[in-house]
């Protein structure tokens, strides 16, 4: 048995296929048959897929270089806030209001 993809073309070890439920991409690593459906299991994921869940493409894209972000940053981005600017604490211990008057 042939794996097809959602537009009846045929799909090989090797092929680069997207998933169309989520846009996941990788390249078909195994074909399985289990009760005459065809999964094929993506190299990306490591998950199986229907055959008929999945469109041949022709290449993966190139990714864009991601910048990881630390956890400040995120939550700072996700609070629609600006990088936090970097204060000195005063070293006196005389308490609040040091040098006013």
């Amino acid at each position: 048995m042939e794996a097809k993809d959602c537009r009846n073309r045929i799909i090989e070890i090797g092929s680069t296929v997207r998933y169309i439920g989520t846009c996941s991409m990788g390249r078909a690593d195994e074909i399985h048959v289990r009760k005459c459906e065809t999964w094929i299991k993506l190299n990306s994921t490591g998950l199986l897929y229907r055959s008929d869940f999945l469109e041949l493409v022709d290449q993966l894209p190139l990714k864009e270089k991601r910048v990881e972000k630390n956890l400040k940053e995120k939550i700072l981005q996700s609070r629609g806030l600006k990088k936090a600017v970097i204060t000195q604490i005063s070293d006196h211990t005389d308490g609040p209001g040091y040098g006013g008057g």
